[in-house]
C-alpha cells in the first residue's frame, strides 16, 4: 500500500513539474512591438550624406524616428514560427550649401518582410531564439527647396528596394503571456532592438 501511495505522489509531482513546460509549448500565436537602432535605412541615409558632402553640401538638424517594428508569428512547431515583420523609419534633415539652407528633406521608409523564427531554447519564463526576415521597403521622399536664390519647389519621390533582418540571437523573458525581449543582429530593425511580446 505504501509503495502505491509513493508511486501516486511521484506521478503527481511529475505532472505538476511538467505543466509549465507544456503551457509554454502550447503558445501558438505571438504579437510583438519593438524599437531599434542603426537600421539599413540609417546606413542608406548616411551614405547619401557622405557622397553629398564630397560635393560641398552640409546637413543640419538631422533627426531619426525608428526603426519601429511590429511582428506576428504562428508557431507550426515549438521550434519554428512563421509570420511577418513590419517596420517604419523616418529621417528628416536640412541641407546646406555654403552655410545657406537649400532644402528640407523628409524621408519615410515602410518595410514588410515575411519571417521565420527559431526557438532554440524554451523554458517557462524565458527563451533563446534567432530570426530571419526578407522583403521590400518602400521609400517616400519629400524634398522642399527653400533657398532664396532658387525657385521654391516641392518634390515627392517613391522608390522600393530589397531589405532584410537577421537577428543572430534574441532573448525573451516574462510570464502570463507577456514577455520582454532584446535582439542583436543586422537589418532594417537595427543592429539592436528591444520590445514587448504577447503570446497566447
Amino acid at each position: 500500500m505504501m509503495k502505491i501511495k509513493c508511486l501516486l505522489v511521484a506521478m503527481a509531482i511529475s505532472v505538476l513539474v511538467n505543466i509549465p513546460a507544456q503551457a509554454q509549448d502550447e503558445y501558438r500565436h505571438e504579437f510583438s512591438a519593438s524599437y531599434g537602432a542603426v537600421s539599413n535605412s540609417t546606413w542608406l541615409e548616411a551614405a547619401g550624406e557622405f557622397i553629398s558632402a564630397m560635393f560641398g553640401r552640409q546637413y543640419s538638424k538631422c533627426s531619426y524616428v525608428g526603426p519601429m517594428g511590429l511582428e506576428y508569428y504562428y508557431h507550426i512547431t515549438p521550434l519554428v514560427g512563421v509570420g511577418a515583420v513590419g517596420v517604419f523609419t523616418k529621417y528628416n534633415q536640412e541641407e546646406k550649401y555654403k552655410d545657406e539652407v537649400t532644402s528640407i528633406g523628409k524621408n519615410s521608409y515602410f518595410t514588410l518582410m515575411p519571417s521565420v523564427k527559431f526557438n532554440w531554447l524554451r523554458r517557462e519564463n524565458w527563451g533563446l531564439y534567432s530570426k530571419l526576415a526578407a522583403g521590400a521597403t518602400l521609400r517616400h521622399s519629400h524634398l522642399k527647396e527653400v533657398s532664396p536664390s532658387t525657385e521654391r519647389t516641392t518634390k515627392d519621390k517613391n522608390g522600393a528596394f530589397f531589405n532584410f533582418q537577421i537577428s543572430a540571437i534574441g532573448i525573451e523573458a516574462g510570464r502570463n503571456h507577456v514577455f520582454g525581449f532584446a535582439e542583436v543582429g543586422v537589418g532594417e530593425q537595427g543592429i539592436g532592438l528591444a520590445g514587448v511580446r504577447f503570446k497566447f
